[in-house]
Formats: C-alpha cells, structure tokens, sequence
C-alpha cells in the first residue's frame, strides 16, 4: 500500500465526514467567567447557528450541540503540529478527539485540521459526531 493511499483512507474516514452534520463557521465570545461560542453547522442539508457556553471552545460547542439534540462528552483530545510555520504562518493544526454519545458506552474519535487550533477542534469534534453515526451509534436530531 502507498503513502497516498494510507492518506486517501485517512481522509475519507476522518477528515471528509461531513454528513449529517458540517462545520460551516464560528466565532467565540467571553460570557461573563465562561467562554462562550456561536457555532454554524449544516444538518442534513440545513443552516443551523447555534449557540453555548463551557468552559472552553470546545466545551461551548459540546454545549451548542445540544440545541440540535446531539449529546455526547468529550473523552481526551490531543493536538500535533502538522510542520512548522514558515514567514507566511502557514502552519496546520490537527486535533484529535476521543467523543461518546450520552448514555452509549462505545467511544468514537474525531479528527480536524486547520491552521486555527479553534478550528481544527471544531472539526474534530464534527467528525467524531458523523463517526458515532456511521457506526451505527445514531446522533438524534431534534
């Protein structure tokens, strides 16, 4: 097997996950001691901006989440430079992200990449979603 292939499967399972739910943006606020996110995402082929509350971005999107009846927990999560970052600041993120729906006791991991950390977690956790779903471990929707 080639480099290019072992990449291709990569992708496909982790990174290009975006059915029924994709990242479409988000913008993070402070809300009071809690930060605080407003999260826009597709399902199923609809604009959803939601927003939440954690304390973090990623617990704020776990939170936002909600708002569509996706509940899972964030088991660990792990960040890796993807390079080094040259004069133009083109360095790459990606974050990885161990998620499990509420009251389901198999895990599912996530995989983001962007040259925002922020991002990349978002990612991630989008894909860990779609992945529960794949396996069969159906996200609601509300």
């Amino acid at each position: 097997m080639e480099a290019s292939d072992i990449w291709a499967l990569f992708s496909q399972t982790y990174l290009e996950t975006g059915n029924p739910v994709s990242y479409v943006k988000h913008q993070l606020f402070d809300e009071g001691t809690a930060q605080g996110i407003r999260l826009t995402v597709q399902m199923n082929g609809e604009t959803h901006v939601l927003t939440g509350e954690g304390n973090g971005p990623i617990d704020a999107a776990v939170h936002a989440l909600r708002k569509l009846g996706i509940t899972l927990q964030v088991r660990s999560y792990e960040e890796r430079s993807m390079g080094s970052s040259r004069e133009g600041g083109d360095a790459k993120a990606c974050a990885f992200m161990e998620v499990m729906q509420a009251g389901n006791e198999r895990e599912c991991y996530g995989v983001g990449m962007d040259a925002n950390i922020v991002t990349a977690s978002i990612k991630a956790l989008m894909s860990g979603v779609n992945r529960l779903n794949i396996a069969g471990r159906n996200v609601k929707a509300a």
